[in-house]
């Protein structure tokens, strides 16, 4: 389901969340990073530029031939229909192609490592790229390639940053880190599968928006600073011990987010809006240093987190699900909003708020399982249909009553009101069964 209204609580949480996942998106745009090593061809006389050397034909590109290393960044703009950079084997700046809306192939299959970034921007009909030597490059930066369906990579293992936005791309091919500062694939409509033996990720890891089955395997992945995933079908990440920063799962159609072994999470934990999940395995979390968000996931109905002990922000747990438990929790310095059309027990949740545990406004809402009163009577009577009836009906009216346990007058009330129906209906099963023996007893004298 689907909550008409959020607490105002809810709403800066899961704007709050919302907004670093997006800036995750968004900023990477604009990312460069440089490799700290190079390799150690030397520059010849004439190959080194104070200022970048800016190419509009590809006259202006063969005047590099002679050059095995070159000093300064290189940008390509202007008509070009194809491209390429001959001999060249080591580029200590940028390479930079933007602006080029003819090119349809470009290639540079002598070079080996790239310092700078490696950024192609708005190239609207590119769709051949080759790269067949480079293995070191600071940073792939690509936005807006609508007719690119392969990355011409072959050999890529040191690469600080990874951006692939808005392409045809179904597979990152070519492309094998071991640790990088961000990794960020996102609106690329053909991916169907990510897959990656990066080990670290320093800065962020957002996939989102890419195929509607995108599957993502991490298999080597041992700890990340933030990771966001929007719109994929199935996650696994088994290695992962730590996050660093923040985790957050949105509009996804994964069945299940298992984290067996993740023991902290330095920001906040976000699991909002995915409608086939039915079971999450944070069993480990003994912390969350931002706030706990776990809303609208139609499927899940049971939620236990019972190692988590304190958590620094607010707690909020909406949906339908009929178990929360957190058995270990002792602090939580925000606020603690639990509303669900389940069954749930407040009780523990409302000691800790009154101990002080919860720091901020405390509001628990669920519908709560009450045993009927009248077990004992019903099995005296258990030869009188007419008192098994009875029993059925006082047990419905006793299961079907709902408490909201808020720390208000309104809570208690319900609650007496659940306890005298339970009584009413054990005097009236009590009455039956004493006119169901005796209406036995006269005709057993007949």
């Amino acid at each position: 389901m689907r909550f008409g209204q959020v607490f105002s609580s809810t709403l800066a949480l899961a704007a709050g969340s919302l907004a670093r996942s997006v800036s995750d998106v968004q900023d990477t745009t604009s990312l460069t990073a440089s490799l700290t090593s190079t390799t150690s061809i030397s520059v010849a006389s004439g190959c080194s530029f104070s200022n970048a050397l800016t190419a509009t034909a590809q006259s202006d590109l063969d005047k590099l031939s002679g050059c095995q290393a070159v000093d300064g960044d290189i940008i390509i703009t202007g008509d070009l229909g194809s491209a390429s950079i001959a001999n060249v084997k080591a580029i200590y700046g940028d390479l930079q192609i933007y602006n080029a809306t003819e090119l349809e192939f470009f290639a540079a299959d002598s070079v080996t490592t790239i310092t700078g970034s490696l950024k192609l921007h708005g190239l609207t009909i590119l769709s051949q790229l080759s790269f067949g030597s480079l293995t070191s490059v600071g940073a792939i930066n690509w936005v807006t390639l609508p007719n690119l369906g392969e990355t011409g990579l072959t050999q890529v293992t040191e690469c600080n940053s990874i951006l692939i936005s808005d392409t045809i791309i179904s597979s990152l091919e070519g492309i094998n880190p071991t640790n990088v500062e961000v990794f960020n694939v996102n609106n690329n409509k053909e991916m169907t599968s990510i897959t990656s033996s990066i080990e670290t990720i320093s800065n962020a890891l957002t996939i989102a928006f890419n195929g509607d089955d995108t599957t993502v395997e991490f298999s080597d992945l041992i700890w990340a600073n933030n990771i966001t995933f929007y719109s994929v079908s199935s996650i696994d990440i088994p290695e992962i011990v730590a996050v660093n920063k923040s985790a957050g799962f949105f509009e996804s159609s994964v069945s299940s987010l298992e984290f067996p072994l993740i023991t902290s999470i330095g920001g906040d934990l976000t699991i909002e809006n995915n409608e086939d999940l039915s079971f999450i395995d944070f069993s480990n979390v003994t912390a969350i240093g931002g706030g706990l968000v776990i809303v609208n996931n139609t499927e899940l109905l049971s939620i236990s987190l019972d190692e988590i002990k304190s958590v620094t922000g607010a707690v909020v747990l909406k949906g339908d699900f009929d178990n929360c438990t957190m058995e270990a929790l002792k602090t939580v310095r925000g606020s603690f909003d639990l509303d669900t059309t389940g069954y749930a027990d407040c009780s523990p949740f409302k000691k800790l708020s009154k101990n002080g545990g919860i720091q901020g406004d405390y509001t628990c809402k669920a519908a709560t399982k009450k045993t009927s009163s009248s077990a004992k009577s019903s099995k005296t009577s258990s030869k009188s249909s007419s008192t098994a009836s009875s029993d059925s009906s006082a047990s419905s009216s006793a299961s079907s009553a709902s408490s909201t346990d808020s720390s208000s007058s309104s809570a208690t009330s319900s609650v007496s009101s659940i306890s005298s129906t339970s009584k009413a209906g054990a005097a009236a099963l009590q009455s039956t069964s004493f006119f169901g023996t005796m209406a036995a007893i006269l005709l057993s004298l007949l």
